[in-house]
């Protein structure tokens, strides 16, 4: 499953901004960033032809949602698809591989209206793959429940969710992940802080994405972000790094 990323930025004129239930529009971030990791995964890749790995890598991620639906101005059936890669685009020794790319397609329900703390919520069901087979095989499927607070200075929400179907390629994924996710965005007149993560009480691991953006112009913005723990992607989903990037993000779509 592959996504091309000229095609996403030639229709960014016709995205909406935030989570639309008219137009599309953005879903999570979009952003391009160079990165170092304190601890690249190569013990996942010993005896494949991604020996050698860097800690130097690109990593980006894009993320769109499409209306499918309109029940009501309200409410609506969306689907999403997000997209993070991470890419050894310096190490021509082995060719300069994707080392990884998960994809994740959505179906929801989405409502809007002011509801004092929250005023869009989510119901659906998300897959989660790195499309890859064998032993760097990753996958999980789970039915979400998601409330937050958009368009305004502060943002925030939480997403709930249970693990479904065949957990065989990643048995012990929930021994890593906690069940829920936590995100925040505070703008500022010169720029956006967000941060976003889980703690897994049970086994004392978790993740966490901190990052700020430096508005160039009033669509894109010089991004800084750094991640630290468990899960970052699915493949280091049960590895433990620090990563610090530089780069560009989408500010407006």
């Amino acid at each position: 499953m592959k996504f091309n990323a000229l095609w996403f930025l030639l229709a960014l004129p016709c995205f909406a901004s935030g989570k639309s239930l008219v137009n599309i529009s953005s879903y999570e971030d979009n952003y391009a960033l160079g990165t170092y990791t304190t601890d690249v995964n190569e013990e996942e890749y010993a005896g494949t032809d991604l020996e050698d790995l860097q800690n130097f890598e690109v990593k980006y991620q894009l993320s769109v949602a499409v209306p499918i639906y309109r029940f009501s101005k309200s409410t609506a059936i969306v689907g999403s698809y997000t997209q993070k890669s991470l890419w050894q685009l310096a190490n021509s020794s082995i060719s300069s591989p994707f080392r990884e790319t998960n994809y994740k397609p959505q179906l929801f329900i989405a409502h809007q209206s002011n509801l004092l703390l929250f005023n869009h919520l989510e119901a659906g069901y998300k897959h989660e793959s790195n499309g890859r087979s064998g032993a760097l095989s990753r996958s999980w499927d789970r039915l979400y429940l998601a409330a937050e607070r958009l368009e305004g200075p502060v943002e925030w929400g939480v997403h709930l969710w249970s693990v479904v179907g065949d957990t065989s390629e990643n048995r012990n994924i929930e021994d890593y992940y906690a069940p829920y996710e936590l995100w925040l965005k505070f703008y500022s007149a010169a720029g956006i802080f967000n941060t976003r993560g889980f703690y897994n009480w049970n086994d004392d691991r978790g993740g966490v994405e901190v990052g700020y953006t430096f508005y160039f112009n009033d669509i894109i913005g010089f991004y800084l972000q750094a991640y630290h723990g468990y899960g970052e992607t699915l493949i280091d989903y049960d590895h433990n790094q620090t990563r610090i990037g530089l780069g560009f993000k989408l500010v407006k779509w």
